[in-house]
């Protein structure tokens, strides 16, 4: 029987795991990505060099290659380039393109969930070459590129004055040229990830999220999240309606949102896998394997009742990505986290160059705390209990 073929779109160290979970399911597994030192290069049966953000440049090489399923890997790019991929050609695991679009852009989510009376922040659309309307929002406001990640570009704004140079941040870190205004919300962050099948969400897990280093781009997760149970049953039931409205594919969503004691806000919402690795969180806490569950669309399987059965006991687990607030020649990093056990994934070498954040990041922790106090104490403190050894040398 002839292997069947897989193309893993993203070659990161995020997608690595992808690329096992694929290789243990016996396919022939082919990576692109067009920086020849990712890691999934070292690892796949084959490699293509392109840039997967040019979504004609990726359906000429999958009609070339005749694969039989496409998986995208952590990032929007990679996603959007699938789902437009998919749509042509009739792969399975993708939502039509303009549902993943209203799922990734930042305007186009707005703006559908207004009109279906979900709960997300009031907001304006800008777009490129338009004149700024009269504001009827009220300050502190956030400013953000329509297409933008990692906090990128974001700015919160607390006056008239602040406005106009946040426009142009924004603007200038969007690839569409286009942002969104919104009314800043209170709250505390945390994200959601459900696993859909035949329509319904089948397994679904909460995390606590913090923004330590900078803003906007979380570094610190844990799981099990502190958020009330009556406040996770209003996010489940709002996702679902999410997923009834929009007659959603299986696989995963996964939604930031900020809360408070009783309300919630989303903020955005993704069909891909999340970066840093944060399905090794979910798997360590829970004992579920997150990044097989959100493979098995894309190759055309069904999530069994067996694989979403969690451990009995949840072990209380923290994640955290290692950056910098200014460029840094790194020799190496040291610990004093108090925790019951500490797994560390490098991702540099010593002497390499590590750029500020939202940029780079030196390493991602893994964190199993003694119980969940513990958990909840030290997960939004964890970059105070690390320290990095640098060179003296300036970097420019």
């Amino acid at each position: 029987m002839m292997q069947k073929k897989v193309l893993l779109v993203g070659s990161s160290f995020s997608a690595v795991a992808i690329l096992f979970v694929l290789k243990n399911q016996h396919l022939h597994v082919s990576v692109c990505g067009n920086d020849p030192a990712d890691p999934c290069h070292q690892y796949a049966d084959a490699s293509y060099f392109i840039d997967y953000s040019d979504k004609e440049a990726l359906s000429k090489l999958i009609a070339q290659e005749k694969f039989d399923f496409i998986v995208p890997s952590c990032n929007d790019y990679a996603y959007m380039s699938c789902a437009w991929a998919a749509e042509q050609m009739g792969y399975a695991g993708f939502d039509a393109f303009d549902v993943a679009s209203i799922l990734h852009n930042k305007n186009l989510f707005r703006a559908f969930s207004q009109q279906h009376a979900l709960a997300t922040p009031r907001f304006f659309h800008l777009g490129a070459n338009q004149t700024m309307p009269p504001l009827a929002l009220s300050y502190p406001l956030l400013v953000k590129p329509v297409d933008s990640f990692s906090g990128r570009g974001v700015s919160k704004v607390n006056n008239a004055e602040e406005l106009s140079a946040a426009i142009d941040s924004a603007i200038h870190s969007s690839r569409s040229a286009e942002i969104v205004v919104e009314e800043f919300v209170d709250g505390d962050l945390y994200s959601h990830s459900a696993f859909i099948q035949n329509g319904q969400i089948v397994f679904e897990v909460f995390a606590d999220e913090f923004c330590t280093v900078y803003p906007y781009q979380v570094n610190c997760s844990n799981h099990p999240s502190r958020l009330a149970a009556s406040v996770k049953h209003k996010v489940s039931a709002s996702m679902q309606q999410l997923i009834s409205l929009l007659k959603l594919e299986d696989g995963l969503l996964h939604t930031q949102f900020i809360a408070g004691p009783d309300q919630f806000w989303i903020i955005e919402c993704m069909r891909r896998c999340p970066g840093d690795l944060y399905g090794n969180m979910i798997t360590l806490s829970t004992g579920v394997d997150y990044v097989d569950l959100y493979t098995q669309p894309f190759i055309k399987k069904t999530i069994l009742a067996e694989q979403i059965e969690a451990n009995t006991e949840i072990k209380c687990i923290g994640r955290h990505t290692i950056s910098v607030t200014e460029p840094t020649i790194t020799l190496s990093f040291s610990h004093n986290i108090p925790s019951k056990m500490t797994q560390i994934v490098p991702l540099k070498c010593s002497g390499e160059a590590l750029a500020s954040a939202p940029y780079d990041k030196l390493a991602i922790v893994f964190v199993e705390y003694h119980d969940q106090a513990q958990m909840l104490s030290v997960t939004p403190q964890l970059a105070q209990f690390i320290t990095i050894q640098a060179h003296k040398e300036k970097l420019f």
